[in-house]
């Protein structure tokens, strides 16, 4: 192991791929920002970061589980089976997803009661909204909602896609010869850009129309994480002014305003995993200051600004009788950013905790039980 890897792996993390996961969370943030509540686009292309999220999920879960769920001897079992693996990720993700999806939700159901002219039926509403709570998506056209999967939620189709292939590495990938894992990623590479030429876009699997497409993107995506794992002892030490340049390298390929198809297809398959080994070359150097704690509150970031981006662009267009913010919808991201923190230190990390403890006596009972009555 080199002494690049050795430094990065403190506390068993890399710690610079944090950075660059809460530079993504906000440029998806800003993102939304600009298309739904001021028509000013700072990160035209920062849907490209749930593809950077992608890499980044397969790097981190291979480094953070591979082992555990492989054998280190033929005669000795896993440290974690399937079903222990499974339990954890859903633990991690469940409780923002669902806090997500229940804003908005209710964010749905108001606008049904108070404009139903620009809502689906209510009926459809609660399905859709009892579906996105569960993190599973809504299949059916819906008069305002389109063909989206989580109409509560948007960007909770990622994370739909990301647990299906997390549980599919887990049960069958993470034994699988690297040989065998590239030649899936380029079959993966060869699907995307199908799927891209055919829809005319890389913006794919947050509409049931684009199902494939959405497919192709987590399955390159994260195969390209697990496989870059696979490769990391090959890398070349490098130092912080490379860990500057891979995040500046990212806000370039979210920011930078060309969105033809060639380009978007070119930052997605090549610069964006190029960026990723620079990263986890450049091991546990920073890139900024405050990038730990942006990293920290990415996830809950990602999972919330969306509905309350809804809420309060919805209140503002009343109250504005229909117009946008405009430049004053940057304000909105101290508020978010806060909001972020505090439902990870006051909702998702003691849920988690909660959890983790619940299910850890749910499986002792049953041997405790076994014990008892074999006694």
């Amino acid at each position: 192991m080199n002494t690049a890897t050795q430094q990065a792996r403190q506390g068993g993390r890399y710690a610079l791929l944090d950075e660059m996961r809460g530079i993504a969370a906000l440029a998806v943030c800003l993102f939304h920002i600009g298309t739904r509540a001021t028509g000013i686009q700072l990160f035209p292309n920062g849907y490209l970061a749930v593809d950077f999220f992608f890499m980044l999920s397969g790097f981190v879960l291979a480094e953070a589980y591979e082992a555990r769920l492989v054998a280190d001897a033929p005669d000795r079992a896993p440290v974690m089976d399937w079903a222990g693996f499974a339990r954890r990720r859903l633990v991690r993700m469940a409780p923002v997803a669902v806090l997500g999806a229940g804003l908005g939700g209710l964010y749905l159901v108001a606008r049904c009661l108070v404009s139903p002219d620009r809502s689906d039926p209510l009926d459809q509403v609660l399905l859709a909204n009892a579906l996105n709570l569960l993190i599973l998506p809504k299949l059916w056209h819906g008069a305002a909602t389109g063909w989206e999967l989580f109409p509560a939620n948007g960007p909770l189709w990622s994370l739909f896609f990301e647990i299906l292939a997390n549980l599919a590495w887990a049960a069958f990938l993470v034994r699988r010869s690297t040989a065998l894992l590239a030649a899936g990623v380029a079959l993966a590479g060869l699907a995307l850009v199908a799927c891209a030429l055919r829809h005319g876009t890389v913006d794919l699997g947050w509409q049931a129309t684009s199902l494939d497409g959405g497919l192709a993107r987590v399955c390159f995506g994260f195969g390209c994480g697990l496989l870059l794992h696979r490769l990391r002892h090959a890398l070349p030490v490098m130092n912080r002014a490379a860990a500057t340049l891979a995040a500046l390298a990212l806000v370039y390929a979210l920011a930078l305003p060309v969105q033809h198809l060639p380009w978007t297809l070119f930052m997605a398959m090549a610069f964006l995993p190029c960026v990723l080994v620079v990263a986890v070359a450049a091991g546990s150097h920073r890139a900024m200051p405050g990038g730990t704690w942006l990293g920290r509150i990415s996830y809950p970031l990602y999972g919330i600004h969306v509905p309350m981006l809804a809420i309060v662009s919805g209140a503002a267009k009343r109250m504005l009788q229909g117009e946008p913010l405009g430049a004053w919808g940057i304000a909105l991201v101290p508020p978010l950013l806060l909001a972020a923190w505090l439902v990870l230190t006051r909702i998702d990390e003691p849920c988690r905790a909660a959890l983790t403890r619940w299910l850890e006596h749910t499986a002792r009972r049953p041997r405790q039980t076994a014990t008892i009555h074999h006694g």
